[in-house]
């Protein structure tokens, strides 16, 4: 597993612990050390918050029409799930969302292949099938996409489509930013995006919610914190984590958003409305934010899309 960059592991901290205790009973001055050796610990504890994985994963992918596939990034097994038709066609390539899994999508992926299309769903690290890592961030995310898409045969692939419910939206956003290169990139001809988040900044302020008064110092280490873990970005600032900044398609996106979303509410769905993209946007009033393998006026929606926009 790759050693962590931004945050200590478990065993640092415990030391620091004993040792502030220690110093307490025969230290001078302990007392002072205490002070400092306990903000240093709350700044680590906050920051293995930031960018602590998932507490709960869902199960892993067992549908046997769909094949395993697997590559490594970094060290940390990605693990992706494809099923290819016997022709050259395009692909679809499904991105879940926070403590979800691929398997979860088998009932739309099942309306793409129905149509003839390629179809590949891809794990987060942390859920499914993939492992967990010790710091969690979209960006490494981002980067496992981009090990699996660039193990498959691209010669069987026309154009290539992404599918990204809630944070998988976020992941499928982030890829469309320029530092993102790839024959999939060069290919990408339509994005679909499920009750979409397209920001990270309310999501920070919803964890910190009872500690509001630290988000300046919050926003300060969670930015060095990514910064630390991502030194190949080159230097990210806060509003680089929310869209536009963060990434907007270049290609038709067609959005279909829960009209009652009781996760992310409306405030992601405004941001993306307000952006100069070619979006084709629907409120779904019978579509909550998760739990929707089947819902029919999404799956319609979706393949009015494939025969209009893909097909």
């Amino acid at each position: 597993m790759p050693r962590r960059q931004a945050t200590w592991g478990g065993k640092a901290i415990l030391s620091l612990l004993i040792l502030t205790a220690i110093s307490i009973i025969f230290v001078p001055y302990g007392l002072f050390i205490a002070i400092v050796t306990s903000l240093i610990i709350s700044h680590q504890l906050l920051l293995r918050v930031i960018f602590s994985g998932p507490k709960k994963r869902s199960l892993p992918f067992s549908d046997p029409g769909w094949d395993v596939i697997s590559a490594s990034n970094g060290g940390v097994d990605v693990y992706g799930f494809i099923n290819l038709q016997n022709v050259k066609t395009d692909l679809v390539v499904f991105i879940h969302g926070w403590q979800s899994s691929s398997e979860k999508f088998v009932d739309r992926m099942n309306i793409f292949r129905n149509k003839g299309l390629h179809t590949l769903a891809i794990d987060m690290r942390g859920h499914g099938m993939a492992p967990d890592t010790d710091e969690w961030t979209a960006g490494k995310v981002i980067e496992d996409v981009k090990v699996i898409l660039e193990s498959i045969d691209k010669g069987k692939v026309d154009k290539v489509h992404f599918f990204g419910h809630s944070l998988g939206a976020f992941i499928c956003l982030g890829l469309q930013h320029d530092r993102h290169t790839g024959w999939w990139k060069d290919n990408c001809s339509t994005i679909m995006l499920e009750s979409p988040m397209v920001a990270y900044s309310p999501i920070l302020e919803q964890m910190a919610s009872r500690i509001s008064f630290m988000m300046p110092l919050l926003k300060r280490w969670a930015v060095k914190g990514f910064n630390r873990i991502h030194p190949d970005v080159g230097g990210l600032v806060w509003s680089d984590i929310d869209i536009p900044k963060w990434g907007l398609p270049t290609v038709p996106t067609l959005l279909l958003q829960s009209a009652n979303d009781s996760r992310l509410g409306r405030y992601h769905y405004d941001l993306l409305m307000e952006q100069d993209i070619e979006l084709h946007p629907h409120l779904i009033e019978s579509l909550t934010h998760s739990k929707n393998k089947i819902n029919v006026e999404r799956d319609d929606l979706i393949r009015l899309w494939i025969d209009e926009m893909i097909l």
